[in-house]
């Protein structure tokens, strides 16, 4: 209520006090108007530099796999050539050349290579015609090949002999370690072809370059390669420095400055340049129309109270009111903006971050499942006949290529994109069954306490996904408690309203079930704390973690339709509680996950399968793994030439296709299409997508899919399944 006093006296006022309501009304506009204007002004540069980020992010991603590819042809170039001096290999021209055209394949970006002689000279090379004999004792890598002889080497290759079109050297030395160098592979990467590759992640305007650390540019979006940065350029110290973050900068020398942003390739000496102008006035103040709508309103009211008052005392005490409730409503509302802005762009940051990791799973799963797929082959094939060296080298394969796919597990579990096996799951028995193993995550300085609601319901979660939660979240409790301490494990009912689920659109209010893990450790600051969650945020050492524990947790939770939160203090510790939904009744609880039978090593004899897979590495694994299995294969590499094998009249049982694949044909379709032509065909599709990516590409339908990478138990008893399905129809 109003203090009707106050009022009357306020009826009362003198002249002068409608003067000031008039001032008011000119000077308050437009101060709210400045501060609104200049908000959205940092907002908005937040977003270009946030975009460079991005852009710069995913341009070195693409430049690191082709680096590493070719650096890796390299090596096997290498290897081929192994004990033959300059003489032997041009005898062995013709050999030497098929070698280098079978190495090109599944590289992506490569043109071909080039075999220098220690003089300079290229003896044999292959994808450029006139790159043969060509002279490279004048680039600077001939120079290196003597300062760092066994070093990776970068290079831009003439164009006199290699053509007008930009080609990046990628390669090394030859001969052995202590040793003077006898000439160099390279690796010749298509310049145009990752310029276009990088354009697709920027913005309009922007440009991309191709830096060496001592500041030779090898490649530029506007075509000037080789000017170079100088040593006093701002862009050079900041990459000397190491500093990362977007700036302003005009190192294309466009006399204006742009956002930069940069970022390493690998561990090697270059890095990628990302410049874009910045937002353009226009659309700023086109942008701003609302905050002066909302200035000139306030303006408005303003005015009509000062007539008001003029023209009337009794009015004041009436005029106050509404004003006082405008004001009131006009402060809510610019709080519930800056509430919602905040949230859409935490929720934007995470977004991206999301896409960028689930947008490479695909890619990043057909490799991991070619280089598994090699390692078991090779495994196979040399048998108990195999040294003790090769033994442990195809086990440290099969080793990182299961850290690879844990490693994309957690980046696809953060994006939300992982497929889940939901069920319904007693989160007592559960974490009682997996109390072992989290004691044995803890140092012995620490002890575990529980509290268990005996009377809490069912939820509805993925066994598997929460039991690697839970780890996650003990081995950050240990790390937070190096002196020792208490993990204690809570269960208990919850009910979420919907101010509790603010920013969360995949949970609804309502009952959850509650798991609150919490430890008497160092506790976070209220910056670390806010950014908890991100992907490969950490605030431990080099090597002592990879910041993807709490983007587990965060990403599978909200996949399950459940909700995350965090308290904690310096000092006081920190506590994450997971909220899991209820499971259903009608389901049978469950506390862990089922193992899963291997299948016969022989299952394949007498049945012939059409492999379909568009990545030769790939395809070239799967045959493989077949025909050790004693399956008949026919391999294609897309849904037409399947089809045109099927129409022919080939044997086919069954049909193990990828689901992404060019030529206008994807998995599902041929998959489709061959039922229609044989309707007792059986079908297995693969894909390295994610399930919200996959969707986009219209899903896998009916038909059964495994992920990748695949190892061949996996594809086995999948395929003894079909066969079986096939022999009860039969």
């Amino acid at each position: 209520m109003y203090d009707r006093s106050r009022i009357n006296r306020l009826a009362a006022r003198p002249p002068f006090v409608t003067s000031l309501i008039f001032l008011a009304a000119v000077v308050l506009p437009a101060l709210v108007f400045l501060i609104l204007t200049l908000h959205d002004r940092s907002h908005r540069r937040e977003a270009s530099h946030q975009d460079a980020l991005m852009a710069s992010l995913r341009a070195a991603e693409q430049t690191t796999l082709a680096v590493q590819g070719a650096l890796l042809a390299v090596e096997r170039v290498d290897d081929a050539t192994a004990g033959l001096n300059w003489a032997q290999i041009q005898q062995r021209r013709t050999a030497v050349l098929a070698d280098l055209r079978r190495f090109e394949q599944g590289v992506p970006h490569l043109a071909g290579f080039a075999l220098m002689r220690p003089d300079g000279r290229v003896a044999i090379a292959s994808g450029i015609e006139g790159a043969a004999n060509a002279d490279l004792s004048g680039i600077d890598t001939v120079r290196r090949l003597r300062e760092a002889p066994r070093a990776p080497l970068f290079d831009l290759a003439p164009r006199e002999a290699f053509g007008p079109a930009p080609i990046l050297l990628v390669g090394r030395s030859r001969g052995p370690e202590g040793r003077p160098p006898d000439g160099a592979f390279f690796a010749e990467l298509k310049g145009e072809s990752l310029l276009a590759a990088w354009q697709g992640f920027g913005a309009e305007g922007s440009r991309f370059a191709l830096v060496r650390d001592d500041g030779a540019v090898l490649l530029r979006s506007d075509g000037a390669e080789g000017r170079g940065f100088p040593p006093g350029d701002p862009l050079r110290a900041a990459i000397a420095a190491g500093r990362t973050a977007p700036m302003l900068a005009d190192p294309f020398a466009t006399g204006t400055p742009e956002v930069v942003a940069w970022q390493r390739i690998g561990s090697y000496p270059l890095v990628v340049v990302y410049a874009a102008p910045p937002a353009g006035v226009g659309h700023w103040l086109q942008d701003n129309l609302l905050n002066l709508g909302v200035s000139l309103s306030l303006g408005l009211a303003f005015v009509l109270f000062a007539m008001r008052v003029r023209t009337t005392d009794r009015s004041d005490a009436a005029t106050l009111e509404r004003l006082e409730a405008n004001a009131a409503e006009l402060r809510a509302e610019i709080a519930r903006r800056e509430a919602a802005e905040e949230n859409l762009r935490n929720a934007q940051r995470l977004e991206g971050l999301g896409r960028l990791t689930g947008g490479v799973a695909h890619d990043f799963n057909n490799l991991l499942t070619a280089i598994l797929g090699t390692a078991r082959s090779l495994e196979r094939h040399l048998g108990p006949s195999a040294d003790e060296r090769t033994k442990r080298l195809i086990a440290a394969t099969v080793a990182a290529v299961d850290r690879g796919a844990r490693l994309n597990a957690s980046l696809l579990a953060f994006a939300r994109r992982q497929p889940l096996t939901l069920a319904t799951v007693d989160a007592n028995a559960l974490v009682q069954n997996f109390l072992p193993l989290l004691r044995r995550a803890l140092d012995e300085t620490m002890s575990v306490e529980l509290s268990l609601d005996p009377s809490l319901p069912a939820c509805n979660a993925d066994a598997a996904q929460l039991e690697a939660a839970l780890l996650n979240l003990t081995i950050n409790a240990r790390d937070a408690m190096p002196k020792g301490g208490t993990l204690r494990i809570t269960t208990r009912r919850a009910w979420l309203q919907e101010q509790a689920l603010a920013g969360n659109a995949d949970a609804q209010p309502g009952p959850y079930v509650a798991i609150e893990v919490r430890d008497s450790g160092q506790g976070m600051s209220a910056e670390v704390r806010e950014r908890a969650f991100e992907p490969f945020f950490t605030t431990k050492a080099l090597g002592q973690g990879t910041g993807l524990g709490l983007s587990q947790v965060f990403g599978f939770i909200r996949q399950i339709g459940g909700h995350v939160s965090i308290q904690s203090a310096p000092g006081r510790g920190t506590a994450v509680t997971l909220y899991l939904p209820l499971g259903s009744a009608m389901d049978e609880p469950s506390g862990g996950t089922a193992a899963v039978a291997k299948p016969d090593p022989h299952s394949g004899v007498g049945c012939t399968v059409l492999v379909v897979e568009d990545e030769p590495a790939v395809r070239a694994v799967a045959v493989d793994m077949l025909q050790d299995a004693g399956f008949a294969v026919l391999a294609a590499p897309d849904g037409p030439s399947a089809i045109a094998l099927l129409r022919e009249g080939a044997h086919v049982d069954i049909l193990f296709s990828d689901v992404v694949m060019p030529g206008g044909m994807t998995g599902v379709d041929l998959a489709r299409e061959a039922r229609r032509l044989r309707p007792s065909l059986g079908v297995l599709l693969a894909s390295g997508y994610a399930a919200e990516a996959l969707a986009q590409h219209g899903g896998a339908g009916d038909f059964e899919l495994i992920g990748k990478p695949y190892d061949a138990e996996t594809v086995l008893s999948r395929l003894a399944a079909q066969r079986q399905r096939q022999a009860e129809k039969a």
